[in-house]
């Protein structure tokens, strides 16, 4: 049952992305193209046009430095980039309106910087962060660097970011949440510290993040949902100073916190029960 709760995760995500897709009965898959290093597939049915048509590229495999993502590719629309792992030496990308790009970005290995136009219906940008219009939920964030730094704007992590390779989290001043999936099988954080004013770690948040050794939650951390740290196998100490923090303990799925996990955390509190329910080691809180 080691990987249930990371199937889970996926199986969500992908769930929730199937539910935003227009498909028709009759849908048909374009086999694999590829158009000035742009590698692209798409949907259309029977009765299509090309202007009906809609594409994703699955990924750059060109040698730019800088490019730009295409709102079309011969007549037919691109709606949104799968991935950037194969751009090797993009620096530098510009975003059109109407394109779904965010959880390419953290994929491309030495991209630093991206722009937004200031009429862009979906996105806005802080400090290369790249952000919700408003301003206040971080999308996507360049793979370029090692530290994730969240602009004092942002709130919440957006769910489905997979944050999945970043070393270090600078949270901003104000986040408050940390979405599903955001960081789900990141290979690059070991120590993980969230405190100032982030409240809730939604499902499966930092699901099966191999390196990942200790996890410090401050007093303002109310909620851990179910899955948060699964997987995590090398955690072995994970502080929990609110007292009340509410941790899932739902029967039906894998537990929040991996076995062989040591909690701190005080007397009589949430995470003292949340021990002894799953027969992990607990260390008690001085004052």
């Amino acid at each position: 049952m080691k990987h249930r709760t990371r199937t889970i995760c996926i199986m969500l995500a992908v769930m929730l992305a199937a539910a935003c897709l227009p498909l028709k009965s009759s849908a048909m898959i374009i086999d694999k193209r590829t158009w000035k290093g742009f590698v692209y597939t798409g949907l259309f049915d029977d009765e299509s046009d090309k202007t009906e048509i809609q594409l994703e590229i699955l990924n750059y495999k060109g040698t730019k430095r800088e490019i730009t993502i295409p709102t079309e590719i011969d007549g037919m629309r691109v709606t949104a980039v799968y991935s950037l792992s194969r751009a090797k030496n993009l620096r530098t990308l510009h975003i059109p309106n109407g394109v779904e790009v965010h959880r390419a970005l953290a994929d491309a290995p030495k991209l630093k910087k991206i722009t937004v136009l200031k009429s862009n219906r979906r996105y806005s940008v802080k400090n290369n962060a790249l952000l919700n219009k408003k301003g206040n939920v971080l999308m996507g964030y360049p793979g370029g660097y090692s530290t994730l730094k969240v602009p004092d704007s942002v709130t919440k992590i957006g769910g489905g970011a997979y944050f999945s390779k970043f070393k270090k989290i600078k949270v901003g001043k104000n986040l408050k949440t940390i979405g599903y999936n955001a960081f789900l099988e990141n290979n690059g954080l070991e120590t993980l510290v969230l405190d100032k004013k982030v409240q809730y770690i939604g499902d499966c948040a930092f699901s099966d993040c191999k390196k990942l050794k200790k996890v410090v939650l401050g007093k303002s951390v109310r909620r851990v949902r179910f899955g948060a740290f699964n997987g995590c196998d090398k955690l072995k100490t994970i502080y929990i100073y609110n007292k009340n923090c509410k941790i899932d303990l739902n029967k039906d799925v894998d537990q929040a916190i991996p076995d062989g996990a040591t909690i701190y955390g005080w007397k009589d509190s949430t995470a003292q029960k949340y021990a002894e329910k799953f027969h992990l080691q607990f260390v008690e809180l001085k004052e």
